[in-house]
């Protein structure tokens, strides 16, 4: 290339399948929102546009230019020394007062890649300790005098104001050199200043023209009073939300007011958050709709309360330096500022793991009001990571509201410490009397699964609506075409968690119809059901679970309280579970023989549930996952750094991957946003890893893996095939 003429060349920040921007328009894009955040949180405005001015300059270098426009092949990059944009940015640091340069470092030098243990050791520390120091100023500050003035139209504009001056080849190597020293010197923590910038560069190319106007709409306090709804027949909406005790931990049936009660006791913007990712559409309508209406009566755009889902992490797959596939993962804050947002504890745990974002996540959660609803903390590293995500919240001085209907003593009695003891939260349990008037279901154990068919005819013929739920989505598939077959005109639906979330929102939409609708129907499903649906049904059919899990089902037949529905008894019939170990997977087969024998044939009471949770579970005990918290005393974080990977995945065991179809694939390119959410399919990481190698990825967005049209149909969603057959791959995950 002739270098003569890069000075005539525009610059671009982004390729064409990332958008096409040009550096000055990226930049202002970032500087907009990065402003309206500073106010938002109390920083400095002025050292934060600054920081969004220089946080990209190196973009200029003739490599990276040659990069984006599709110049440099495989055999030229493989062969190249590595070059990251941000650590040539750190030479251009002499453009600015030299007091202001410790936050500018802290924003710019690590704002994509950990500055320490990268996953790919192209973090700046660990280019020095590969390469040397003298190598890795080299590579950054090539052909320094060539590149270095054409970022001046950029430097001066009017957005920023900043007067340029062309800045000698030593002055800037010794700016980046002192970086790496300010870099080395950090000791462990967080920085505020890098989670704002990744906050702001994160939006501005999710939204680009749109991220602005967009982020002035965000850190609104809703107005809540929607919730003070009262009714005798939902006890927790007669007490009073106003109680001097900042946390809260309330334990109740379902049906008693729990979301209204937890709704009433938040001060300021709302972190709402649920057990599974599928569960996340249907509690955002509800809200939405509560908050701002719907048809006709739904609030104007300038009037609605801003409602948003934010969905989990993705897993990036790359090759190391050695061509070994390695994992990062990446807590995605697509919804910084938000006055109420829905989302899963997946999805802020990465404050307690400290993988990428997670400065971000505190920077956007610190001060909220932050609601775990129905969290199922059962599992051993789940149950030890809720304990540290609640810590955390609390350090962060968050609200922590907790809500569930079942817990095992010895687990709420560690939560209510963590939180800071009793004269800190507002404990709410019901009494026995209370309780006794929730007794709403009758159990039917069943032997098998032949039995369990026979029951869903039988009922079919009394005209009842019923409710099949399985513990895998293989088995809910296979439920389904028998009954496509057992019953041709007769209403089904089935719902799991692999269908495209535009097309999940609108399955949901459906089982509402089905719960209102007169006459038979059936709708077959996963654990999905459990939480957050506000559906009814005559009878439930499904595989034994744990007990905790079992009770969230049967919370979805005769859930409507009325004065005529008091005192009536419906039926949930449970299938004995297997005595081979791998068949009752996805869950600890002890546990869910446990709550089976545990479970009366017969009358539910509901004040006998406390105990029979306890028998199941005993004594929780928490294991120690020290080695991998960022504030652990094992292996703190340095600032300025985050981990490749984590035990996020597997504690919480959900949904961490992605994937859209085939066909999906250019119009995902070509949107952002929720318009890129609704085509995007959750599936567990271990499910789709068969297909890793013959399956591409999409270098943008979430970087969903792309399926062939084939895998997904319409009506049974994603559907994973062995190599040999029809059956569907199987997983152990514990939420499907």
């Amino acid at each position: 290339m002739d270098l003569t003429l890069l000075n005539k060349m525009v610059l671009f920040a982004k390729s064409p399948q990332q958008g096409g921007l040009t550096l000055l328009a990226h930049t202002q894009q970032v500087a907009d929102v990065i402003s309206i955040m500073a106010g938002r949180h109390g920083f400095n405005r002025r050292l934060a546009r600054i920081g969004a001015l220089l946080h990209d300059l190196g973009k200029a270098h003739i490599f990276f230019q040659r990069t984006v426009k599709g110049e440099v092949g495989d055999d030229e990059r493989i062969i190249s020394e590595p070059h990251r944009h941000e650590i040539s940015s750190l030479l251009f640091l002499p453009l600015f007062d030299k007091k202001d340069w410790p936050i500018l470092i802290e924003m710019v030098a690590a704002h994509h890649k950990s500055a320490l243990g990268d996953v790919r050791n192209r973090g700046l520390i660990d280019l020095v300790k590969r390469n040397g120091i003298d190598a890795m100023i080299l590579r950054h500050a090539e052909h320094w005098e060539v590149w270095s003035a054409m970022v001046k139209p950029v430097v001066e504009h009017k957005d920023f104001k900043v007067k340029f001056r062309p800045i000698e080849l030593d002055e800037a190597k010794t700016a980046l050199l002192f970086a790496h020293d300010y870099c080395y010197r950090m000791k462990y923590g967080w920085s505020k200043w890098r989670g704002i910038l990744m906050a702001a560069d994160h939006f501005a190319s999710e939204y680009m023209e749109k991220a602005a106007p967009l982020v002035r709409t965000f850190y609104q306090v809703p107005d809540l009073t929607y919730y003070s709804r009262k009714s005798d027949l939902h006890p927790l909406s007669l007490l009073r939300a106003d109680h001097r005790s900042r946390h809260t931990f309330v334990i109740a049936p379902t049906g008693a007011g729990k979301t209204d009660f937890l709704l009433r006791r938040c001060r300021g913007r709302v972190v709402y958050t649920l057990p599974f990712q599928a569960s996340i559409n249907a509690m955002f309508v509800r809200i939405d709709e509560n908050l701002n209406g719907k048809g006709e009566k739904r609030l104007p755009k300038e009037q609605q309360t801003d409602v948003r889902r934010a969905h989990a992490a993705s897993k990036i797959q790359m090759r190391d330096e050695k061509g070994k596939w390695v994992e990062e993962e990446i807590s995605l804050q697509r919804n910084p500022g938000a006055s109420i947002k829905i989302t899963t504890p997946h999805q802020i745990a990465s404050i307690v793991f400290g993988i990428s974002g997670h400065e971000a996540a505190k920077l956007d959660i610190a001060g909220c009001d932050v609601i775990l609803d129905e969290v199922h903390v059962y599992d051993d590293m789940a149950r030890a990571m809720m304990l540290e995500l609640v810590r955390e919240l609390v350090k962060l001085k968050c609200r922590v509201h907790i809500g569930t209907a079942t817990i095992p003593t010895s687990l709420a009695n560690e939560l209510i410490k963590v939180l800071g003891g009793n004269r800190r939260v507002y404990r709410v349990t019901f009494g026995k009397r209370a309780l006794e008037k929730f007794n709403r279901h009758e159990v039917e154990k069943l032997q098998d699964e032949e039995e369990a068919l026979k029951t869903v005819e039988k009922a079919i013929d009394n005209q009842e609506k019923v409710l099949f739920v399985g513990n895998r989505v293989g088995t809910a598939q296979q439920r389904y075409e028998w009954a496509k077959k057992q019953f041709p005109n007769l209403n089904i639906l089935l719902v799991h968690s692999r269908f495209r979330r535009g097309d999940r929102a609108v399955l949901e939409a459906r089982i509402s119809e089905f719960d209102k609708q007169k006459g038979p129907c059936l709708v077959i499903a996963t654990q999905v059901v459990e939480v957050s649906l506000d559906i009814s049904f005559d009878r439930l059919v499904t595989d034994a679970a744990p007990l905790d899990s079992l009770i969230q089902r049967f919370g979805r037949v005769n859930r409507r309280r009325t004065y005529d529905t008091i005192g009536k008894y419906q039926p949930v019939c449970v299938i004995a579970p297997s005595q081979t170990d791998k068949d009752v997977l996805p869950y600890n087969p002890d546990v869910v023989r446990r709550s089976y024998k545990m479970l009366p044939n017969g009358l539910l009471r509901e004040s006998e549930l406390q105990d029979l949770i306890d028998l199941v579970y005993g004594e929780v005990a928490i294991p120690s996952i020290d080695l991998h918290l960022a504030a652990g005393n094992s292996a703190p974080l340095r600032t300025l750094c985050h981990r490749p990977k984590s035990v996020l995945i597997d504690a919480l065991e959900i949904e961490g991957a992605l994937c859209v179809r085939q066909s999906d694939s250019k119009t995902y390119i070509d949107s952002f946003g929720e318009d890129r959410q609704n085509l995007e399919i959750p599936v567990p990481w271990r499910s789709i890893a068969p297909y890793a190698r013959a399956w591409p990825r999409l270098e943008t967005g979430s970087y969903p893996t792309v399926i062939p049209d084939d895998n997904y149909d319409m009506i049974l969603g994603l559907v994973l095939k062995t190599a040999g057959g029809n059956q569907t791959v199987p997983t152990t995950n514990r939420i499907i």
